[in-house]
């Protein structure tokens, strides 16, 4: 979602892979003009899978329980963009990680225009390993100037699209220790990576959000205690005991759960 913006109140717009949309929202539907097909968005957002997502949780893990509705895990097109999106995360912030993605979509090829709107793609994987550190580091990406560069290097090496598209049909463990060989992805970029760019749904992105949230539901002797390499597989783990295929949707209900908890506890201050 860090190459879409709402331009106007309930007007959003932006581009998955090969898509532009522009989105309006209304109370009980969204209208779509797109580059694409009605399909392409359907897909998307997941719109295949049950729309009562808390509740079909609910029925896999009966302590699962979730006020929060809407939630839609998002399926992008095109995993080199889901994946160069979320080198630019690391140690980032929200307004400086839409600002790097957004001078990456300025190297990408124009498409079509909409309106007045003329988005462009995002950078093949060629384009991005040709790009040099020091204007990467003009642009503010700072240490991730050498490392974004790089990583487009050794994944072209390893055969580029198609050695993504083969790691996609891993079972995720072995398509996450993969991903770990390229310099700059820790465990948490490949859980990230493998879940988004990779489509595997059993993967469980841990940050401290997510931490906080599975001590408190799941494990709750290490409430006071800190975030370890075992810790983090353990919490996968559990959710793929409890959800299976579904534990990345899971993800998302918890993590965001505890940021509300935490924006509340605030207001009460």
């Amino acid at each position: 979602m860090f190459r879409w913006q709402e331009f106007a109140p309930g007007q959003w717009r932006g581009v998955d892979g090969e898509v532009a949309s522009i989105v309006a929202v209304h109370a009980d539907r969204l209208k779509v003009s797109s580059t694409g097909k009605e399909e392409d968005f359907r897909r998307f957002l997941r719109l295949d899978e049950p729309l009562d997502l808390a509740g079909h949780l609910s029925s896999l893990d009966s302590t699962f329980l979730s006020e929060l509705t809407g939630f839609r895990l998002l399926r992008p097109s095109n995993p080199v963009e889901a994946l160069f999106c979320f080198l630019c995360t690391a140690n980032n912030h929200l307004i400086r990680i839409t600002s790097m993605v957004r001078w990456l979509e300025s190297q990408g090829d124009p498409m079509p225009t909409i309106g007045e709107w003329k988005p462009r793609q995002f950078p093949h994987l060629e384009q991005i390993a040709g790009l040099s550190e020091a204007e990467l580091r003009g642009a503010g990406f700072g240490y991730r100037a050498a490392t974004i560069p790089l990583a487009a290097q050794t994944i072209l090496a390893r055969g580029g699209l198609e050695w993504l598209e083969e790691l996609a049909t891993m079972p995720h463990l072995e398509a996450r220790a993969q991903l770990m060989e390229i310099k700059g992805i820790g465990p948490k970029l490949a859980d990230c990576i493998a879940l988004y760019a990779l489509h595997q749904t059993e993967a469980v992105p841990v940050d401290t959000h997510l931490w906080q949230g599975a001590c408190r539901l799941y494990f709750p002797e290490w409430a006071e205690q800190s975030l370890t390499a075992s810790r983090y597989m353990a919490i996968g783990e559990e959710f793929r005991r409890r959800f299976g295929m579904w534990a990345g949707h899971a993800h998302l209900y918890v993590y965001y759960g505890n940021m509300l908890r935490g924006r509340t506890r605030q207001e009460v201050k």
